[in-house]
């Protein structure tokens, strides 16, 4: 059975690739949303266009106001719950993806029943030039740190954002605990993998010519460790939420025993929590492979 696939595409000022992205997706998918994030360039009228020419294939939405990335995709993502498909696909507007790629998304959710497909740069190692030196260094440290707060020590390449979803579990999400800025892959893939949906990668081919990242190195810097923190706090509430377990418990003893010893400054009580701590990574660690053959 063929499945039907939806693809979400959040824009922002993406006038010069908007145009060639759509026309190397279309062949591949059923409908096209397209999240205009209140671009201030001609991407609107564009976008006018392309609807007007693809009918109903092309569906254009359009925010107030600029209100982020991760917004976009959640006011595409609901849209596409309302439509007839089976899997829904997020797809970049810049170019950087290859549309050839798609069908091996659909494919491993498919025919390997897999819930949640992220692209992986680095599988294949496939790149039109060097991947930029900070975007290296940022995924390194994202990567490390996703794995820590997601519980998920396999994926490699959390920040991509070409990624896959089949829709029946996108109904079982949460918006609310998916950020609206650059981090929501980030909190995406915590949610996912709180749900305890199979988690997969493919690789990807990934096109870098000499576009800016709408990204703010800076801000996204100071902010990366204080929204990390937060993401490990919300995984640990979600899994509670959804399914109660031992780490669950530690975490929160952990979590008690920290806040006390913020006030007291007891060396032992900091002996206390980071054994806590050692033996949530443990049971965590443990957890996470010994479900992978299942």
């Amino acid at each position: 059975m063929n499945s039907r696939v939806t693809i979400v595409i959040p824009v922002y000022n993406e006038e010069l690739n908007i145009n060639s992205v759509v026309s190397n997706v279309l062949e591949y998918v059923e409908n096209i949303i397209i999240v205009n994030d209140k671009s201030t360039d001609n991407t609107s009228n564009i976008l006018k266009n392309l609807q007007n020419e693809h009918k109903e294939k092309v569906i254009v939405l359009e925010n107030s106001k600029n209100r982020g990335i991760g917004y976009s995709v959640k006011k595409g993502f609901t849209k596409a719950k309302e439509l007839d498909n089976d899997i829904v696909i997020k797809f970049d507007g810049d170019n950087q993806h290859l549309a050839e790629d798609i069908p091996r998304f659909t494919n491993k959710l498919v025919k390997e029943n897999y819930d949640f497909i992220k692209g992986n740069r680095f599988l294949n190692n496939e790149f039109s030039k060097p991947m930029p030196t900070l975007k290296i260094i940022g995924n390194l440290i994202t990567t490390n740190l996703q794995k820590l707060v997601s519980g998920n020590y396999n994926i490699s390449d959390p920040n991509n954002g070409f990624l896959a979803i089949k829709k029946n579990h996108i109904k079982l999400l949460d918006f609310k605990y998916l950020k609206n800025n650059y981090y929501f892959e980030n909190s995406l893939l915590i949610s996912v993998a709180s749900l305890g949906l199979k988690i997969g990668e493919v690789p990807i081919k990934t096109i870098y010519a000499d576009e800016k990242s709408s990204i703010p190195i800076i801000t996204a810097s100071i902010k990366l460790i204080p929204t990390f923190i937060r993401f490990f706090y919300l995984r640990n509430i979600l899994n509670a939420k959804l399914n109660l377990s031992i780490n669950a418990i530690v975490f929160f003893l952990f979590l008690l025993s920290l806040l006390i010893n913020l006030f007291l400054n007891n060396i032992y009580i900091w002996i206390f929590c980071l054994t806590l701590f050692l033996i949530y990574l443990l049971i965590d660690i443990f957890n996470f492979y010994s479900t992978q053959d299942e």
